[in-house]
């Protein structure tokens, strides 16, 4: 697909970096008198040199660091590019690191989009099957380790038990394994209760980033229907993050598919006037018509508004907005000499 590859995403920078930087473009070129074919090269070339991919040893991520990750431009890259921070996840999985390895790659790159005026919608729907893919082996490593971990650590605990207190047990061996059972118990439950709170943070993790992201998302409305379509393949991939394990049960896709609804709305109610009347009336069929998997989490109480009571009513008004009904069956009326307008 024309979209994925690096000239596509070049283009669209050099498009941003034209919208973004004008004025510090236009001071450069009052004062050194440089041409708009030295500054686009200039934009390229700084392009190019944020597309470059990670070398990872010493030198490589001092490198990144100090120069693109602190570079000031490099947030108007991040909404269309996401891709180092893939390279981080991937190789902290193929050098074998723990959770935390990515959750701190998760908060690395959430302070940078926190800092980005926008996230590129189309470059984010490709994004997130990316992002699931590379979360997925921590998580599941963690819960293959989790028997080991037990395994190592009751071992421990019973050679230090029957080290020291073996003449105890040959004395009393009923009492001697009630209370080694006990402190087993405690101990396991302890290992549980971590391992539970160590998933469920990096799920959460997980979901605010998706969500900072999705607070963020733009469209142009010049794309139309496409528009809708992104919309709602960005739900079927928070529902993929679901079933891969990386988000926590049906409350996490609630947030998430409410997160889209909402910046949805918020699209239309800018470009609202821009958009096609077969925009709003092939919505408003999918909405009242087809299983969308962006409206089918249930709500959290029963007497709040659905997802798709929601996004009809929303569109339906922006759409008497933008394509008001003309009026109809205007008649004129003479009464003792005033006229009364009146419409049937």
């Amino acid at each position: 697909m024309y979209k994925n590859n690096a000239v596509y995403i070049m283009t669209l920078l050099i498009l941003q970096f034209h919208i973004v930087l004008p004025k510090r473009l236009a001071n450069v070129k009052e004062q050194q008198n440089i041409s708009i074919d030295t500054v686009s090269k200039q934009e390229t070339d700084l392009i190019n040199f944020f597309y470059r991919p990670i070398d990872f040893n010493a030198d490589g991520l001092s490198y990144y660091f100090k120069h693109v990750y602190n570079h000031p431009e490099y947030t108007q890259y991040l909404p269309y590019n996401l891709s180092h921070m893939i390279q981080f996840l991937d190789y902290g999985r193929q050098t074998e690191q723990t959770e935390a390895f990515a959750a701190s790659v998760i908060k690395l790159f959430m302070q940078k989009v926190k800092a980005t005026p926008y996230i590129d919608a189309e470059s984010f729907v490709e994004f997130l099957p990316k992002f699931a893919d590379a979360m997925k082996p921590y998580l599941e490593k963690k819960d293959a380790a989790f028997l080991g971990e037990v395994q190592a650590v009751l071992k421990d605990r019973l050679t230090n038990v029957f080290s020291k207190y073996f003449s105890y047990f040959q004395r009393n061996p009923d009492g001697f394994m009630n209370s080694l059972s006990e402190q087993l118990a405690k101990q396991t439950n302890q290992l549980c209760t971590t391992q539970h709170v160590e998933i469920a943070e990096l799920k959460k993790d997980v979901l605010r980033f998706i969500e900072l992201c999705a607070n963020k998302l733009v469209w142009s409305s010049k794309d139309d229907l496409q528009v809708w379509y992104v919309c709602n393949k960005l739900a079927y991939e928070v529902q993929q993050c679901l079933e891969k394990g990386v988000i926590s049960g049906p409350e996490s896709f609630d947030d998430g598919c409410w997160s889209l609804i909402h910046r949805f709305c918020y699209f239309l109610e800018l470009s609202a006037p821009t958009l096609s009347p077969e925009f709003y009336d092939q919505v408003l069929s999918d909405l009242k018509t087809k299983p969308l998997i962006l409206t089918a989490a249930d709500e959290q109480e029963d007497n709040i508004t659905s997802k798709r009571a929601h996004l009809i009513s929303r569109v339906q008004m922006y759409k008497n907005i933008a394509h008001p009904k003309p009026l109809e069956n205007f008649q004129l009326h003479f009464n003792d000499n005033k006229i009364q307008a009146a419409i049937d």
